[in-house]
């Protein structure tokens, strides 16, 4: 090969090089960019996590199913599938939903305003952390939602969010030091032997279970404690009795909701339909109740008054006309919500458009309340039992 042969390859090895070189850094970078980005979006998803833990799990529970978690939760189901989409219309519509009800919380409901411009303890940017913990997506501060903006998976990056909530709240709720169960506990059991019962007390409620964000928990209240042997009242505020093997760490039992009801914020008004009076309404059989928001309507009357005989089976069919989520709950023969004899519609939450049922009969004379459990003050009414 003659000099300029040489030469010439070599040129040509060089640029081949170089311009490897320089798509090999286009590539890198463009790699290393979209890596940031992801891990960018995890970590505010699952800094919107901890906002949940320490702000919203009183209401919408430790895994943000609501009602579907346990009963007595007033809050909606915020981790829900439904929720996490990649088509870009649907991002919007859920973001801009997710945002200004944070911000503005929702009148005539528990929902407080978040936002710190109309009185409430969270930014613009908190803000969008928790609606990127609902929905998967974290957009701009202007809201501007590019294709760039919405993950390929938001599912994935929402549940991880969700998991990271829940390992907060049991961090929180986590005692000092940390109790364990030293014998099986099983279904029917009111004996809970613990390790050790340091600074517990008869009267107060601790948690079993729901751990990790697919596991289920148990409520149970303390009525006497001796020594490391607890008497324990099981399955309370709405949860079921399960069994708990040795090993299963308590935790406290989650904070109670408060009953402060938003009066008004960002010049939205209360949709309930006040009535004078309430009407009676007999009934048998099957019948539909219609839901709006927010109120019950059978036969044109509002939050009517049910009138029933003894031992007479009501199956009622309720559709849900309105655009907020609904249920019908009957409180049971004790004649209080969120216990165990609770007769719930079945969806537990009823979307905006959908339909639940539930059958119910009382064998002994007396009145029993009926509500929704997601605007308890304005959808709500008696069922009168006689002979």
């Amino acid at each position: 090969m003659n000099t300029a042969k040489q030469v010439n390859v070599i040129i040509g090895l060089l640029m081949v090089g170089a311009i490897a070189t320089l798509l090999y850094f286009i590539w890198e970078n463009a790699e290393r960019q979209d890596s940031a980005m992801a891990r960018q979006l995890q970590d505010n998803a699952e800094r919107g996590g901890t906002l949940f833990s320490l702000n919203c799990a009183s209401c919408h529970g430790l895994t943000g199913k609501g009602l579907l978690e346990r009963g007595g939760l007033p809050g909606l189901p915020l981790n829900d599938e439904s929720k996490r989409t990649t088509d870009r219309d649907t991002v919007k519509e859920n973001v801009k939903r997710f945002r200004e009800t944070i911000r503005c919380g929702r009148v005539g409901t528990l929902m407080p305003a978040w936002s710190t411009e109309v009185g409430g303890t969270l930014n613009n940017f908190q803000i969008l952390q928790l609606v990127a913990l609902i929905t998967g997506v974290m957009v701009p501060q202007d809201g501007f939602i590019t294709p760039a903006d919405v993950p390929a998976d938001p599912n994935t990056v929402s549940l991880t969010a969700w998991e990271h909530a829940v390992d907060e709240i049991n961090h929180a709720q986590d005692f000092d030091p940390p109790k364990y169960v030293t014998q099986v506990l099983d279904k029917a059991g009111t004996n809970l032997q613990l390790d050790n019962t340091a600074g517990l007390a008869a009267d107060q409620e601790i948690r079993l279970g729901g751990e990790r964000l697919d596991d289920s928990y148990e409520l149970v209240k303390i009525v006497k404690v001796e020594g490391n042997q607890l008497a324990v009242e099981r399955g309370v505020d709405g949860t079921d009795a399960a069994n708990h093997a040795v090993g299963a760490e308590a935790f406290l039992a989650p904070t109670q909701p408060g009953t402060t009801i938003n009066a008004s914020s960002c010049g939205q008004t209360a949709k309930s339909t006040p009535q004078a009076t309430v009407e009676t309404v007999e009934v048998a059989g099957t019948i539909k109740i219609t839901q709006g928001d927010n109120f019950f309507d059978l036969e044109g009357k509002q939050n009517p008054t049910l009138a029933v005989k003894t031992s007479t089976s009501i199956t009622v069919n309720v559709m849900n006309n309105g655009k907020s989520t609904h249920n019908l709950n009957v409180a049971g023969l004790d004649g209080k919500f969120s216990t165990g004899d609770d007769i719930l519609s079945d969806p537990a939450a009823i979307s905006g458009g959908g339909t639940g049922a539930l059958t119910f009969s009382f064998t002994k004379i007396g009145t029993y309340a009926y509500r929704c459990d997601f605007h308890p003050l304005d959808m709500k009414g008696e069922i009168t039992v006689t002979e």
